[in-house]
């Protein structure tokens, strides 16, 4: 698998606030090892987290949708709405989330995923580089397509 490494940051302004996402050179891998309630996984700093709570009725994690959780051990966990996103304590005060994507996935559509990263890997790569704001950077059939810099609304 090709090391993963940040190819942009784009710091989007809104009205209340901006949102830092994450252009990476690949998508994320996961396999997940259990730590007591917790499914944690990491892939170079990045990390992705899910807790077992079981489900009350029609009250289910992420709406009852079904997927498979793949364990480092080769296992596949079948969820069904009983593993919910969350951040373990042990994490808490490691990791940062924000939202992530690669330069082909936003281009076929420009949606950026959740994910939570070690911040000294965001803070070396800023000693090096500068952040884009142009949420649309990686969206060809966007007017701001390539665009490093928008004039922003806020």
């Amino acid at each position: 698998m090709e090391p993963l490494k940040i190819i942009d940051i784009i710091d989007h302004k809104s009205k209340l606030f901006t949102q830092r996402f994450l252009v990476l050179n690949r998508k994320l891998h996961f396999e997940y090892e259990k730590v007591g309630k917790w499914l944690i996984a990491e892939d170079n700093g990045f990390f992705s987290f899910y807790y077992y709570e079981k489900p009350c009725g029609r009250f289910k994690a992420f709406g009852g949708s079904e997927f498979d959780i793949n364990l480092k051990n080769g296992e596949v966990i079948k969820a069904t709405g009983q593993y919910w996103s969350g951040i373990p304590e042990t994490h808490a005060k490691k990791v940062i989330g924000l939202g992530y994507g690669t330069v082909d996935g936003l281009a076929s559509c420009n949606v950026f995923y959740s994910t939570n990263v070690n911040p000294a890997i965001i803070g070396e790569w800023l000693e090096h580089n500068t952040p884009s704001n142009n949420y649309n950077k990686y969206a060809p059939r966007h007017s701001d397509y390539r665009k490093d810099e928008i004039e922003s609304r806020w």
